[in-house]
Protein backbone atom coordinates (compact mmCIF):
# COMPACT_ATOMS: atom_id res chain seq x y z
CA UNK A 1 0.00 0.00 0.00
CA UNK A 2 1.08 3.56 -0.52
CA UNK A 3 2.74 5.26 2.43
CA UNK A 4 1.19 8.74 2.82
CA UNK A 5 4.43 10.29 4.13
CA UNK A 6 5.57 13.16 1.91
CA UNK A 7 2.40 13.02 -0.21
CA UNK A 8 -0.46 15.45 -0.57
CA UNK A 9 -3.87 14.24 0.44
CA UNK A 10 -5.13 14.22 -3.12
CA UNK A 11 -2.08 12.35 -4.40
CA UNK A 12 -2.40 9.73 -1.68
CA UNK A 13 -6.15 9.30 -2.19
CA UNK A 14 -5.70 8.93 -5.97
CA UNK A 15 -2.90 6.41 -5.45
CA UNK A 16 -5.00 4.36 -3.05
CA UNK A 17 -7.89 4.27 -5.51
CA UNK A 18 -5.58 3.09 -8.29
CA UNK A 19 -4.01 0.37 -6.16
CA UNK A 20 -7.19 -1.22 -4.75
CA UNK A 21 -9.45 -3.19 -7.03
CA UNK A 22 -12.74 -2.07 -5.42
CA UNK A 23 -11.76 1.47 -4.42
CA UNK A 24 -13.38 3.14 -7.44
CA UNK A 25 -16.69 2.61 -5.65
CA UNK A 26 -15.59 5.24 -3.12
CA UNK A 27 -15.16 7.89 -5.75
CA UNK A 28 -12.36 10.35 -6.15
CA UNK A 29 -11.61 12.87 -3.42
CA UNK A 30 -12.26 16.25 -5.01
CA UNK A 31 -12.62 18.45 -1.92
CA UNK A 32 -9.84 17.96 0.62
CA UNK A 33 -11.96 19.46 3.39
CA UNK A 34 -14.23 16.41 3.06
CA UNK A 35 -11.47 13.85 3.56
CA UNK A 36 -13.28 12.27 6.49
CA UNK A 37 -16.41 11.66 4.43
CA UNK A 38 -14.30 10.08 1.72
CA UNK A 39 -12.41 7.97 4.28
CA UNK A 40 -15.66 6.60 5.70
CA UNK A 41 -15.99 4.73 2.39
CA UNK A 42 -13.08 2.54 3.44
CA UNK A 43 -14.26 2.10 6.99
CA UNK A 44 -17.68 0.87 5.83
CA UNK A 45 -16.75 -1.05 2.70
CA UNK A 46 -17.29 -4.83 2.91
CA UNK A 47 -13.71 -5.60 1.92
CA UNK A 48 -12.30 -3.35 4.62
CA UNK A 49 -14.89 -3.43 7.41
CA UNK A 50 -13.51 -6.66 8.86
CA UNK A 51 -10.17 -4.88 9.39
CA UNK A 52 -11.80 -2.45 11.85
CA UNK A 53 -10.19 0.63 10.37
CA UNK A 54 -9.94 3.67 12.65
CA UNK A 55 -12.79 6.15 12.52
CA UNK A 56 -11.59 9.14 10.48
CA UNK A 57 -13.73 11.45 12.62
CA UNK A 58 -11.44 10.67 15.57
CA UNK A 59 -8.50 12.36 13.79
CA UNK A 60 -7.85 16.05 13.32
CA UNK A 61 -5.44 15.51 10.43
CA UNK A 62 -5.84 13.24 7.42
CA UNK A 63 -2.20 12.18 7.55
CA UNK A 64 -2.51 10.83 11.10
CA UNK A 65 -5.46 8.72 10.00
CA UNK A 66 -3.74 7.59 6.80
CA UNK A 67 -0.58 6.57 8.64
CA UNK A 68 -2.67 4.28 10.85
CA UNK A 69 -4.73 2.91 7.95
CA UNK A 70 -2.28 2.27 5.14
CA UNK A 71 -0.69 -0.85 6.71
CA UNK A 72 -4.18 -2.26 7.27
CA UNK A 73 -5.13 -1.66 3.63
CA UNK A 74 -2.06 -3.58 2.51
CA UNK A 75 -3.51 -6.79 3.90
CA UNK A 76 -6.80 -6.34 2.01
CA UNK A 77 -5.60 -5.86 -1.56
Amino acid sequence: MINPANMTLTDWADSVILSLKDAWAFGRLTDESLWRDWAVGFVRAPGFAQRVLPDPYQFADWRDWAMRVYPMLERVR
